[in-house]
């Protein structure tokens, strides 16, 4: 027998793993601009889930752009990972603005019925 609940489900749209270079820039908590190249590791409608070494904090805006291509995007920091776990170095970010896709990834709107 299935199971149903009435919650809502935990993501908003479905995850990609990909291993894709970019490049980050922003300014740090200390006012401090900064460029790395960073790996985006998984994607999703909303916005990536990226590693890099930096010390990025919750709210920050950061600039994403692949090393290949001429797109870029504005991110803003969600979530980071605890230092001294397995996610340490990951960093959740969400499109701070709406943009099409940076990465050539294009997920369908849910909403509109199948042809």
């Amino acid at each position: 027998m299935v199971k149903s609940t009435s919650s809502s489900p935990l993501r908003r749209s479905m995850r990609v793993n990909i291993g894709c270079p970019v490049r980050i820039s922003g300014t740090l908590a200390n006012h401090m601009p900064f460029a790395e190249d960073a790996q985006i590791v998984t994607v999703s409608k909303y916005g990536a889930k990226l590693k890099t070494h930096l010390p990025l904090r919750v709210g920050l805006q950061l600039k994403v752009a692949p090393l290949r291509g001429k797109n870029s995007g504005v991110f803003k920091v969600v979530w980071v990972g605890r230092e001294d776990t397995p996610r340490a170095g990951e960093v959740g970010l969400e499109y701070a603005r709406e943009v099409g896709s940076i990465l050539g990834i294009n997920f369908p709107d849910l909403n509109l019925p199948l042809k």
